[in-house]
């Protein structure tokens, strides 16, 4: 799991379209295109060779001959309009004035400095990358690794992309043809300093942009023309769920495979998928709404006017939002640049230090330990957990009791007394009857459609998803489990992605569903159904020692009070367990730390059975409190009293006291039934055996999660404050950057 560092925001136009943005907007006293079209700001580097040099050297850069020689060739003077002022408002501004309670000067001046500094930091990272004729980058702070080569100095961990260089440069500008507009001779520019995985997914992100704003118009006329609205909310889906930093989809050649659909002939949209209820007709008028609003709001020119507008890439608009994409890699680029220069910074004795500061500081904790663990996470360690003390982490799947049965168990509360022994021997009984669902089905029919036919993308049932002989081929979430290219899926962290649908899935002609689910009709046949995954997604087979598996209290249903205990004051929970399984991850009380340690590593047993879990409770589980928690709820050690209703905070503290991860109990409560899976424990002392610096590369370990956590807090700040002392210097620079307040004043008088 590589981390990233702060990404800059790009200003999307796409995005705010929808909104009508600036064609009646309040914010503007005169409402014409030559208001929206006034330059508010100019900026140019290469007017102050004395400050850009002097910048350059704070990076140990020096400004190469060929590239100063040529430099009013390379950069030009770099415009910021009204439009994009209000555009980056709209966007983001109440942020400004909500969070930072600013007025609309301050909101309107600091949007002014984003944007300038925007334009600064693009010219400094072309000056600087064509006077090293490379760009250098960490790997880590980066999306795609494709198209960099592997630095040739053994000592560094570098990726490079050669030839730079100042005549590359102008020679990709001068390429253009005769005519083109300043971001066309931009885009190719800065092509010089972008892979073919970057370029391409900019052009996805833009296309992407314009889909859901031509959606947002769509939604509304098909809203309009059909009275009949689903009410579904749709089921929480993992976190990362259809949100890759690095994915675009392509064709079988690798190009690009997405378009913008229009409705008019021609179209090539790929994997594009359409609205529920969308017609050619619905989306021609979508389109023809969305080229309205470009145009109120002063984005198409006269040249689009010749063009064919039912192309969106000949729009001039287009480009505009292209190179705003450029833009924002080259930026992140060029942090990832600024943050090799950390090394010194993570040398051994610094981190072992940090390390050491951190235990200490938790040992002498006096905070409650579950609230510590409640804030774990890939960058937030728990290191020490409190002596002669066990306390953990379950996932809980919920399979909860129907309307009939829960007015059943009303009349037994009404009849024996909530919480009593003759209650408790009452309710048994109707646990026999809970049966499960797959809870799913708005991941097919809500707002966004997350399923996609595994058979069709090439997987095989039983060989890369599960077969249970009823189960349909619908799996979800392509994006994040299917391979692209030659780039491998990166998956969900914690979740297998190989369960499908458990039901019958039939697509109609408009491209809805008919979705019938199979019904698990009782707990064994649940049991049996978890126990199948788990051992499938371990690599488990029927003969494997390790596999899950368990045994039922054959007496659970034929009970009386007197199997509760002696005393309604002093109910003995355990004859709520139904029954008591494990899967061997690995992990014994003797070898805890050693599991701490491996837990992550994403081939390791332990992994593939929590994501196998946690998957089969995304599917199942009507208790969505426990969805997305980071390993499930916190347990407290059983010396300690929990929140939790009695039979599940003896269920839980009694499978972590004497089980461990890897256990799983099946517990009755007035909910119904709770399969809990303990996912981690804390054994008393120290989490980890240690940090240990010769690790950190090694993904999967503490030391790598640690290392890459402490890396990019730091590589953050420094990064951060290196280009902040770059553009202050810049900036500063009278001669630099040119601000024509009075055009947009009005904006910023707003109020007063």
């Amino acid at each position: 799991m590589k981390k990233k560092l702060t990404k800059i925001i790009g200003v999307a136009l796409a995005a705010v379209l929808s909104l009508g943005m600036f064609a009646g907007c309040d914010l503007i006293s005169t409402n014409n295109q030559a208001d929206m079209a006034q330059v508010v700001a100019e900026v140019n580097i290469s007017n102050d060779s004395d400050t850009l040099k002097s910048a350059l050297n704070t990076l140990g850069s020096e400004l190469d001959t060929s590239v100063e020689s040529n430099m009013q060739d390379i950069l030009s003077t770099d415009e910021i309009y009204k439009r994009d002022l209000v555009a980056y408002f709209i966007s983001y501004g109440y942020n400004y004035l909500s969070q930072n309670n600013y007025d609309y000067a301050a909101t309107f001046d600091s949007i002014m400095d984003l944007l300038v500094e925007r334009k600064v930091l693009v010219q400094f990272a072309t000056v600087y990358y064509l006077s090293e004729g490379a760009v250098r980058v960490d790997p880590d702070f980066i999306d795609f690794p494709d198209g960099y080569e592997k630095d040739t100095n053994p000592d560094s961990d570098a990726l490079v992309l050669d030839g730079t260089t100042a005549d590359k440069y102008l020679d990709a500008i001068n390429s253009v043809a005769e005519g083109a507009t300043s971001d066309e001779i931009t885009l190719a520019g800065l092509s010089v300093f972008l892979t073919e995985d970057e370029k391409k997914y900019a052009e996805y992100q833009v296309l992407q942009a314009i889909n859901s704003s031509i959606d947002s118009y769509e939604q509304s006329i098909i809203s309009a023309d059909d009275s009949t609205t689903s009410s579904d909310t749709a089921r929480t889906t993992p976190t990362g769920a259809n949100e890759t930093d690095a994915y675009y989809p392509m064709d079988d050649a690798g190009n690009l495979n997405y378009g913008v659909y229009t409705g008019f002939p021609g179209d090539e949209y790929g994997e594009y998928e359409r609205l529920d209820g969308s017609t050619v007709v619905t989306r021609k008028r979508a389109y023809i709404r969305f080229l309205n609003a470009l145009n109120q709001n002063y984005l198409l020119d006269e040249s689009d006017i010749s063009t064919t507008l039912y192309d969106v890439k000949e729009l001039s608009y287009y480009n505009i939002e292209l190179r705003s994409q450029y833009e924002t890699i080259l930026i992140n680029k060029f942090n990832a640049s600024v943050a090799l220069d950390m090394d010194d910074v993570f040398a051994k004795d610094d981190l072992t230090r940090t390390y050491n500061t951190m235990m200490t500081t938790q040992q002498s904790s006096t905070t409650d330990f579950v609230s510590t663990m409640d804030s774990a996470s890939d960058s937030s360690f728990v290191l020490y957990s409190p002596e002669n003390r066990t306390y953990g982490y379950v996932y809980n799947i919920l399979l909860p009791f129907d309307s009939q049965q829960t007015l059943a168990l009303t009349e037994l509360q009404n009849s024996y007394g909530s919480g009593t022994r003759a209650y408790y021997a009452a309710r048994q009984e109707l646990f026999e009857y809970i049966s499960a669902t797959d809870q799913r089905e708005t991941w097919f029919t809500g707002s966004e459609d997350y399923s996609f036919n595994a058979a069709d993308n090439g997987l095989v049932k039983g060989t890369d998803y599960y077969d249970n002989g009823n189960s349909s081929d619908y799996l979800f979430f392509k994006d994040n489990f299917v391979a692209q290219g030659s780039r491998e899926a990166d998956g969900i962290d914690r979740y297998a992605g190989k369960y499908p649908y458990n039901g019958t899935v039939d697509v109609r002609k408009d491209g809805t569903y008919d979705l019938i689910p199979n019904k698990i009709e009782s707990i064994d046949d649940f049991i049996a159904e978890m126990e199948g995954f788990i051992n499938y997604v371990a690599g488990y087979g029927e003969s494997d020692s390790g596999r899950a598996q368990g045994t039922a209290d054959s007496s659970f249903y034929d009970v009386t009070a007197d199997s509760f205990g002696s005393s309604d004051n002093d109910i003995d929970y355990a004859k709520t367990v139904y029954y008591k399984g494990s899967v061997d991850v690995g992990y014994t009380k003797e070898t805890a730390q050693d599991f701490a340690a491996d837990y992550m590593k994403k081939d390791g047993t332990a992994y593939k059975v929590l994501s196998a879990v946690n998957e089969l409770m995304f599917a199942y589980s009507t208790d969505t409190g426990c969805l997305n928690s980071y390993l499930g709820y916190s347990i407290a050690s059983k010396e300690e009293a929990t929140t939790y209703v009695a039979e599940f905070e003896y269920a839980a503290q009694d499978a972590i006291t004497n089980g461990g991860p890897g256990t799983y109990y099946v517990v009755a409560t007035d909910y119904g039934w709770h399969i809990i899976y303990v996912s981690f424990v804390y054994t008393g002392g120290s989490t980890y055996e240690s940090f240990d610096y010769d690790s950190r590369s090694e993904e999967g370990t503490f030391s790598y999660f640690f290392y890459q956590a402490m890396k990019t807090s730091v590589a953050q700040s420094y990064s951060e404050e290196m280009v902040g002392v770059i553009f202050n210097r810049m900036q500063n620079s009278d001669s630099v950057v040119t601000k024509y307040e009075d055009r947009y004043s009005d904006l910023t008088s707003i109020g007063a």
